[in-house]
């Protein structure tokens, strides 16, 4: 099931046209185009795994990075025509349109509108270099705007909402459309997902799509192009917009639970074991509430109403698992600390200072609370010298608080990092 040498040069040639730059400015003068300079696919297409198909008019791909290829086409069409397919083909794999569409529940009834949608979010990014294959609908000849989602092309071609609709009736054809590398749905062309023969493998594709999302960011920006969906997703696989408000909450519900664990011996509460052996004294356990600091970092750097915000996701993660009152402790710390209280939820603290930031005497103060902090949260923007350690037996998490836009500095990796930006 491999090609034959000569078919498997055409296809690399193909490749090799899409990825390298011009020799001279002038190639088309001797009968040739000029190659595409599209270095940021190389990663991508150097990774599909060709397989022969003669039931499909060109090339189509299945989930697993496999392209089924019709060989008569393969061995008469120009080099250029087998580029732009692998191209358009390849941004189906990049973009995960496959996932995508199970998300959307899209079946057998509605593969060929989202086809199309995807088809045309796909020519958006391809039209530039004169890649888009001829088949590929444009947003203008749909009368649809441009640079928009797959799925929000999607919605205007189907008439149905962004939301997963019905299951298509029974025995509803699958159309051939570019192959279940588009929307999820097998064909009988393609290998059976078990069979015993090359793939690339789900772990294996995030890591290609963040390589090729990486290059192609750095690609755009020197040309000054953003286009559209492709754009979106190099920017959705480097920069993923996490709901940063349960992951807070979550980190803070581990380490108090992890404390929970903690069980004190105690004589002052009988053992539960006492009947078993009456003439020996044993000491029963007790389960402390766990002490709780609070690190604010009150720079001028800091973001007040994110600040706030953090701060609820932490009382509320708090006060849902009984840690309140005498057990919390805020520090008010910019260069030095300037306020130390205790509150029955972290709104309540007093906060001064301005200056510049070292939380090293934040966790310094920390360490040195009684009864021991158990757990110390530190909120601030992350441009701050850290200690080489964190205060003995103390879980630290630290909440970077910033805009998303910017980048976030590093942390000690002793502490549970929770990045905290907005907009």
């Amino acid at each position: 099931m491999t090609l034959s040498p000569d078919l498997a040069d055409r296809l690399a040639a193909a490749k090799l046209w899409l990825v390298s730059q011009g020799r001279e400015p002038h190639d088309q003068r001797h009968g040739h185009e000029q190659p595409r300079d599209l270095p940021y696919l190389a990663h991508a297409l150097y990774a599909l795994i060709p397989v022969p198909a003669n039931d499909i008019a060109t090339m189509t791909c299945d989930e697993h990075w496999r392209i089924y290829v019709n060989l008569d086409w393969l061995a008469t069409a120009p080099i250029r025509d087998i580029a732009a397919e692998l191209a358009h083909l390849t941004w189906h794999l990049l973009h995960d349109h496959a996932h995508r569409a199970q998300t959307l529940g899209v079946d057998s009834s509605t593969a060929t509108a989202w086809q199309t949608a995807t088809d045309i979010a796909i020519h958006h990014t391809l039209q530039p270099d004169s890649l888009a294959p001829a088949q590929l609908p444009s947003a203008a000849e749909r009368r649809l705007p441009q640079g928009l989602s797959a799925e929000e092309y999607y919605a205007a071609l189907s008439g149905l909402p962004v939301t997963p609709p019905d299951t298509a009736p029974a025995g509803t054809p699958t159309p051939p459309g570019c192959g279940s590398g588009c929307d999820g749905l097998h064909r009988q062309s393609e290998l059976p997902p078990d069979i015993d023969i090359p793939a690339v493998d789900p772990n294996d594709a995030r890591q290609i799509r963040r390589t090729v999302a990486i290059a192609y960011r750095e690609h755009v920006t020197t040309r000054g192009e953003t286009p559209g969906d492709a754009w979106r997703w190099a920017h959705d696989i480097l920069q993923p917009a996490i709901a940063w408000e349960p992951l807070l909450a979550s980190a803070v519900r581990r380490a108090v639970a992890w404390t929970n664990g903690n069980t004190h011996y105690t004589y002052t509460r009988p053992s539960r074991r006492q009947s078993a052996v009456p003439n020996v004294l044993l000491p029963g356990t007790r389960r402390p509430v766990p002490n709780v600091a609070l690190i604010v970092d009150t720079s001028g750097s800091v973001d007040d109403s994110l600040l706030g915000r953090a701060l609820g996701e932490v009382d509320g993660a708090l006060r849902g698992l009984g840690v309140t009152g005498s057990s919390v402790t805020v520090l008010a710390c910019d260069a030095a600390v300037h306020a130390v209280t205790k509150v029955r939820t972290a709104r309540d603290a007093r906060l001064a200072g301005g200056g510049g930031t070292d939380m090293r005497t934040g966790l310094a103060v920390a360490g040195d609370l009684r009864p021991r902090a158990d757990i110390v949260v530190v909120f601030t923007d992350g441009y701050t010298p850290w200690p080489s350690q964190p205060p003995p037996g103390t879980t630290v998490i630290a909440a970077l608080l910033g805009r998303r836009e910017h980048p976030f500095p590093p942390t000690p990796q002793w502490a549970r990092r929770i990045q905290c930006p907005i907009d």
